[in-house]
């Protein structure tokens, strides 16, 4: 017997999955969806007129789940192969990114239906705040619990209502995102919070972030931008990150293995975005911040189109957005070349021109952009680091980010003088 999966949009069927022998998820439009008025690709990989392979149809989906070792617990938990992306989809796609749910029958809850939701206490948030245990997935899988992230960082698919944390059961719509502490990177929770809004105060369009302080820890809290609330209800937008824009694998998200460069990511803005070119500077800026900042993990899949419920795409708020040249045992290489340069301390005057050329922009711009940015970081530091204390109270991260990051600003106006 056929075992299927059936992806859908809201109520709406929009297509069908299967396995191939060689364990390689086919995906087929339904016939009522190619009908339907109201239809899209859900992948810029993916058109209507089916003229897509499997693979790509493969890391669409593979995209969805999460890596690592995080994937590795989950699969233990579930006694599940962890080469089977499509067993693990079966488990886990209940509530993923964007707007798709992925179920084993052709049905899906309506929702109108009343949220169902399971609390957490506060003896278990502090548990599983330390980052020893993966709560995602101590969760994910069992009962009528069905979340997925993508990415190799413990987190978890949230519903949060003044300070009660809540895990969404069945079909119902998390609407932020919970990340843990980490055993290897001190004061993570921390440093993602300051430095997205280090990101804020000077323009970036952003995830909303705070720190949530437990009995044994942090936590950090990220309301979910594909999540919107209309009518007394909440409802999922579509999305996707480039990985799955492109059709590369989560395994390939790195620029030397193969995955999204700066320039492919900008020729798809310009060719699929409704504001080109005011994404196009948003790119720009982003890239540059992360140069400043230190941040050398901005991925492919840590860039995501957004598909509004009007038809328009645009790119995505920025999120992960973490000082990783904090930590010691974690490479300095980017992981997207910045004008052919891996290495952030190497990058000189002809390397912006190399972003310039990426990006379909002029040298000149990159390089006021560059000279702005410095200094707006540089005077929005102080800001945010009272900011935060207010908020949030004191942290090692409020004296070794800012020194850190001047530092790198330093060095980066050196070369452009």
């Amino acid at each position: 017997m056929r075992d299927d999966l059936y992806v859908h949009y809201h109520q709406q069927r929009v297509g069908i999955i299967t396995q191939t022998a060689s364990l390689v998820m086919h995906f087929e439009y339904d016939d009522s969806w190619l009908r339907s008025s109201s239809n899209f690709p859900i992948s810029l990989s993916l058109p209507l007129d089916g003229s897509f392979a499997d693979a790509s149809s493969h890391h669409f989906f593979a995209n969805l789940l999460p890596e690592g070792n995080v994937r590795g617990q989950i699969c233990k938990s579930l006694k599940i192969s962890p080469n089977n992306d499509f067993e693990l989809l079966k488990a886990v796609g209940g509530d993923c990114a964007g707007a798709l749910t992925i179920t084993g029958s052709g049905g899906i809850d309506s929702i109108d239906l009343v949220p169902r939701y399971e609390p957490v206490t506060e003896e278990q948030l502090a548990l599983w705040s330390v980052g020893t245990a993966s709560a995602f997935a101590a969760v994910t899988g069992h009962s009528e619990i069905r979340l997925s992230l993508a990415g190799a960082q413990d987190k978890l698919p949230i519903y949060v209502d003044g300070d009660q944390i809540m895990i969404p059961l069945g079909n119902t719509p998390s609407t932020s995102i919970l990340k843990f502490a980490s055993s290897h990177y001190s004061h993570l929770p921390e440093n993602e919070t300051f430095v997205t809004m280090l990101a804020k105060e000077v323009g970036l369009p952003v995830v909303d972030v705070r720190v949530r302080k437990t009995a044994r820890s942090s936590v950090t809290l990220i309301a979910r931008y594909d999540r919107q609330f209309e009518s007394g209800k909440w409802l999922r937008l579509h999305q996707e990150d480039f990985c799955q824009a492109l059709g590369i694998h989560a395994s390939r998200k790195y620029e030397k293995e193969g995955g999204p460069s700066l320039k492919q990511c900008a020729e798809f803005i310009r060719q699929y975005t409704d504001y080109p070119l005011i994404d196009l500077q948003k790119l720009m800026r982003r890239s540059l911040f992360n140069l400043l900042v230190g941040n050398a993990d901005a991925h492919g899949k840590n860039l995501s189109l957004l598909y509004s419920r009007n038809g328009s795409t645009r790119l995505a708020p920025f999120y992960d957005l973490v000082c990783t040249r904090n930590f010691k045992n974690l490479a300095r290489e980017m992981t997207m070349n910045l004008g052919c340069v891996r290495d952030p301390d190497l990058v000189t005057l002809k390397h912006f021109d190399g972003l310039a050329s990426d990006l379909g922009v002029r040298s000149n711009l990159v390089i006021e952009q560059v000279k702005e940015l410095s200094e707006r970081v540089v005077a929005s530091l102080p800001i945010v680091i009272e900011s935060y204390r207010q908020q949030f109270g004191e942290s090692p991260v409020l004296e070794r980010l800012p020194t850190v990051i001047r530092k790198l600003i330093r060095r980066v106006k050196s070369q452009i003088k």
